[in-house]
């Protein structure tokens, strides 16, 4: 006589299902996000970079004016040998 347990398809237990969609659908969020940023929040950003220079480069009404540094006294220091 044929086995009847040969008959019956294998599914697998309901449990581990559940959690292959989550894990699914969890991965499917992250990208849905990941690809929002791409789009939405870096649209905006410059293409070139930015000139520190001028970025970083004093006004002229904040400018001060240079120091003469050789009329001022050096002294010069010790050298100490050992």
């Amino acid at each position: 006589m044929i086995n009847s347990n040969s008959f019956k398809p294998h599914l697998p237990r309901p449990s581990l299902l559940r959690w292959e969609i989550a894990a699914a659908l969890l991965i499917k969020i992250v990208l849905l996000i990941g690809l929002w940023f791409l789009i939405f929040r870096w649209q905006d950003r410059p293409v070139d970079k930015p000139d520190m220079a001028e970025h970083f480069a004093l006004s002229s009404a904040n400018a001060v004016a240079p120091v003469d540094f050789s009329s001022q006294s050096l002294k010069k220091e010790p050298s100490h040998v050992r």
